[in-house]
């Protein structure tokens, strides 16, 4: 089989793949990737298509089905890992629901460039170089799925995105990158294992709607109520992002709690980008009270990681205390 011993380098789209849309042939060819890899790695990669559609029109379904193709080339036709370029605005979300499935030894690479292939500030070659010599040095085996950018690797838990332009724009929170590279494209040079990981094997389909609802000065009830008596029977879940402490307006109350009534898991989380639920204060609408009517406390996960994880525990049969243990126990 081609892939059997090959890092497998999964082109699910991004910038750092693609030139500008004006180009008449946007996606880069097979022979322009390898022309970017130094000639002693270029025997052990090969490139696969998927999806190169808009990251806006990404499901976690469709994160699943790009996980089912990633095992099937590690566990049936024997890569050695995989690399998945993708798009630079959901790489954190992207590489975090894998590294909660991702159950194997080989390693798991993701990357991606804020500038379009061929422009001048490009970092194509760059980024598929490291992530390439990363997988093939051993040092990211067993560690999950990982992220490289910024001339490191990093575990997706620890990755913050705040830029949408600056190429600095991801931060590492609240420890430092597992590992660095000796120099731009060099080797790589390990420097800690992440986290331990508890992986979820999911038994049915992910979750289609689980909306993530966040509070601001001043707000009202509008969006929750319209949720509640509109469309409340299509809710799997509910993520809510509570003002620094987890905190919501005293009008949310009742409305949270006649979703909970109905068995719906809610998970409460920070709005704060490095935030954390703290039940310090006990009056209408505090993180206290949201906790005590049976919220699950999200801890030190942002909305969008509490978001993906709620899912996968969904969609591994937890309910209940289970449930409200995989989330908070560990990031």
């Amino acid at each position: 089989m081609e892939n059997r011993d090959k890092i497998v380098v999964l082109l699910a789209g991004g910038r750092i793949v693609q030139r500008h849309e004006e180009h008449d042939s946007p996606e880069l060819t097979d022979e322009e990737l390898y022309a970017l890899l130094p000639e002693d790695i270029r025997p052990h990669v090969v490139f696969q298509k998927w999806s190169f559609q808009p990251v806006s029109n990404y499901t976690l379904r469709m994160c699943g089905e790009l996980m089912n193709m990633v095992y099937t080339f590690v566990h049936d036709e024997g890569a050695r890992g995989v690399v998945v370029t993708c798009g630079i605005q959901t790489i954190a979300e992207l590489s975090y629901f894998a590294d909660l499935v991702w159950d194997l030894n080989p390693p798991l690479i993701f990357t991606a460039s804020i500038f379009n292939a061929g422009t001048p500030n490009s970092e194509t070659g760059l980024r598929l170089r490291q992530s390439v010599r990363a997988a093939l040095s051993g040092a990211c085996t067993g560690k999950g799925a990982l992220i490289c950018i910024q001339d490191a690797i990093y575990a997706p838990a620890d990755v913050l995105r705040i830029s949408n332009f600056n190429r600095a724009g991801l931060l590492a929170f609240p420890e430092s990158p597992l590992g660095v590279f000796s120099q731009p494209s060099g080797g790589y040079i390990s420097l800690r294992f992440p986290r331990h990981r508890y992986v979820q094997k999911m038994v049915q389909p992910l979750a289609r709607s689980i909306p993530v609802l966040t509070a601001s000065l001043g707000d009202g009830d509008l969006i929750l109520r319209a949720l509640v008596e509109k469309r409340f029977e299509e809710l799997d879940g509910l993520i809510v992002s509570g003002l620094g402490d987890g905190d919501v307006p005293s009008l949310w109350v009742p409305l949270l709690r006649k979703i909970l009534r109905s068995e719906i898991p809610v998970v409460l989380t920070s709005r704060y980008p490095d935030g954390i639920v703290q039940a310090t204060e006990n009056y209408e609408g505090s993180a206290a009270q949201l906790l005590e009517m049976g919220l699950i406390n999200g801890g030190m996960l942002s909305p969008y990681q509490a978001r993906i994880k709620l899912a996968v525990g969904l969609a591994s049969g937890l309910k209940g205390e289970a449930l409200a243990n995989y989330i908070h126990d560990n990031k």
